[in-house]
């Protein structure tokens, strides 16, 4: 065999050896390597306020591109499950939203002013007894169609709108006023007249008190 060939052969054989030691160096640290994630302590359902007593801080072993763990604790990060863990569950960025976080849901009005997107409207369900009450304050519109409203409202609460909006329950909305106290507890038709007319209907038989 020629220098030149036994030269090459012993580079070749050099490189073969570097290669599969790098392969054997990076099988071992991905071993050994942890990484801090997230662990859920006990079942929690979803929309329930992502709280310290929910998780704890835990190593698994895994490299930092193997999936996608939420980083941020409880302490940093004001959010809500987006979803129902079990205990045990590693925590993921998408199992949380954050408490800001709004969905967009779609109502059908009765009797709803003109309102163009952007607004902000308050909404009312109508209850038993001819009674109305306050559900939703200072909700952003999105689209208005004839009385087919999608608004803006915390991610949250966004299943009870769902509930809401796919129910027969009477809404109506007014365009909100900022600043403006409106009693959350039902009011009668009865009690809305007798509060509207004020003194006039003082000496009315069945006059409603003020809430």
């Amino acid at each position: 065999m020629s220098r030149r060939r036994l030269a090459a052969a012993l580079f070749f054989s050099a490189v073969i050896v570097a290669v599969l030691a790098l392969i054997v160096y990076t099988e071992q640290t991905n071993a050994t390597q942890t990484v801090s994630v997230w662990i859920v302590t006990h079942d929690v359902m979803a929309g329930a306020p992502f709280d310290a007593s929910d998780v704890q801080l835990t190593q698994v072993r895994a490299g930092s591109g193997d999936f996608n763990f939420e980083v941020a604790g409880p302490a940093t990060f004001h959010a809500l499950f987006a979803r129902s863990l079990s205990v045990h569950d590693l925590l993921r960025s998408d199992d949380l939203v954050p408490v800001t976080a709004q969905s967009e849901v779609a109502i059908t009005v009765e009797g709803a002013p003109p309102l163009a997107p952007g607004e902000t409207i308050d909404v009312f369900a109508a209850l038993t007894g001819q009674q109305q009450v306050l559900i939703g304050h200072d909700l952003t519109v999105n689209t208005v169609s004839g009385g087919s409203v999608t608004m803006l409202v915390p991610t949250g609460d966004e299943a009870s709108w769902i509930a809401v909006g796919s129910s027969n329950v009477a809404l109506h909305v007014a365009l909100t006023v900022p600043g403006a106290r409106l009693a959350p507890a039902p009011l009668s038709a009865d009690a809305a007249i007798h509060i509207l007319c004020g003194t006039a209907c003082g000496g009315l038989s069945g006059s409603a008190s003020t809430p």
